[in-house]
């Protein structure tokens, strides 16, 4: 059941996007396009399908990038592994890739 509702959800979504990429003059030029829908679209957080993806991302790593950001920030609210928002965005990212959950 969820992977036809995952189908529909990606069909979807396909179409909302087809005439960006039908537009495109190469399919690396497509591909370019695709990979920056974030930052071009608009109405990119609202496709079903990136809803559904964010909410399953959240559900299965949810958990363990919190702890991992509580591990690495101090209470005073410093990193504990160096300044900087990117900084600790990497650790935590790095951290959760190699989870064990």
């Amino acid at each position: 059941e969820d992977e036809v509702e995952l189908q529909s959800l990606v069909k979807q979504f396909l179409r909302s996007i087809s005439d960006k990429i039908s537009s495109a003059p190469s399919p690396e030029c497509a591909e370019e396009i695709l990979l920056h829908l974030e930052e071009t679209d608009k109405n990119f957080h609202n496709y079903e399908f990136v809803k559904y993806l964010r909410q399953y991302v959240e559900n299965a790593l949810g958990s363990v990038v919190e702890e991992e950001t509580n591990n690495l920030t101090r209470e005073d609210g410093q990193h504990a592994i160096g300044s900087g928002h990117d900084t600790l965005i990497h650790a935590v990212t790095q951290r959760t890739r190699y989870s064990a959950e």
